[in-house]
């Protein structure tokens, strides 16, 4: 299968090295208004949102594990980012319902955000501490007010942005979930031996692994159904870039389950719900095709 880079459903470009994620991507995401179609609107012409510096953080670092720039939807039920590599190997999609807000006061649109520029006014305050978003659309930024400091960040035109990725279904028959220590550990063990490792659903075993070869070594990390949080088994194999992965699994929210959707030679889907908020997030990461 050829590589469709995430930033388009209608620009297409081919490699011999990855698969990429726009043809393949899961598409789970609660459903009021299309992702797709909240991301592709005007600028709305009112923001006022606070909430939790930690809250906020998690959502951005997330995206920032992706790209430096992005498209940010509002509705009226909260907001929505879809964003993806410019590889086309890796991609971000989340929802936060604006009733884990503080305040939610929006009118619905899409803005473009330099992501590293509000993690950079985000870093100013504490976890507990409250941040107030808002829009001044007269001259197209957004201020960040934490603890009486205020960071007036400029926005990027909308146009000037990846279209958003499209999520079409894909097989993916194996559900595995695991604390995220588990697969620290099985990320690890398999980065010491390569670049690259297989992750291996065995439904007749019962069990998980992470499998790796080096020059002259190998290494399998095996978690049996009975040290798994919950297990579908089903029959699957993929091999996976470690780095991908182990980005993806750090821009998931600390101390939170991990989600593993596994399908054969599929883009992988992890997940995980926010801690203290209504959203979820995942990564759709594509697979790597065999030497």
């Amino acid at each position: 299968m050829s590589q469709s880079p995430a930033s388009s459903s209608t620009e297409t470009a081919t490699t011999d090295a990855e698969t990429g994620v726009s043809e393949t991507a899961d598409a789970e995401t609660p459903a009021d208004l299309d992702t797709t179609d909240l991301l592709t609107l005007d600028a709305p012409q009112y923001l006022q949102i606070s909430g939790d510096v930690q809250l906020f953080d998690q959502i951005f670092s997330a995206v920032g594990t992706v790209t430096d720039k992005a498209r940010l939807g509002i509705g009226d039920s909260g907001i929505a980012i879809r964003a993806a590599d410019w590889q086309g190997h890796a991609m971000v999609d989340l929802r936060v319902a604006g009733s884990s807000f503080s305040s939610f006061d929006a009118a619905t649109g899409t803005l473009g955000v330099n992501v590293e520029r509000v993690r950079d006014a985000l870093s100013i305050g504490n976890a507990g501490d409250l941040a107030q978003f808002a829009l001044d659309s007269a001259n197209s930024t957004l201020e960040i007010n934490i603890d009486g400091i205020t960071r007036t960040i400029g926005l990027d035109p909308i146009e000037s942005l990846r279209y958003p990725v499209e999520m079409p279904d894909i097989d993916l028959p194996a559900t595995v979930h695991l604390s995220p220590d588990d697969l620290s550990l099985g990320l690890s063990a398999a980065d010491m031996l390569g670049d690259r490792f297989d992750l291996v659903v065995d439904s007749e075993a019962g069990e998980m692994r992470f499998v790796a070869s080096g020059d002259t070594d190998s290494m399998a990390y095996r978690r049996p159904k009975t040290d798994l949080i919950a297990f579908e088994p089903a029959d699957a194999e993929v091999k996976l870039d470690s780095s991908l992965v182990k980005s993806a699994h750090s821009g998931l929210p600390d101390g939170t389950n991990r989600v593993l959707r596994v399908g054969d030679e599929v883009p992988l889907v992890l997940k995980s719900e926010f801690p203290d908020a209504d959203g979820a997030m995942q990564f759709v990461i594509a697979p790597k095709l065999p030497n």
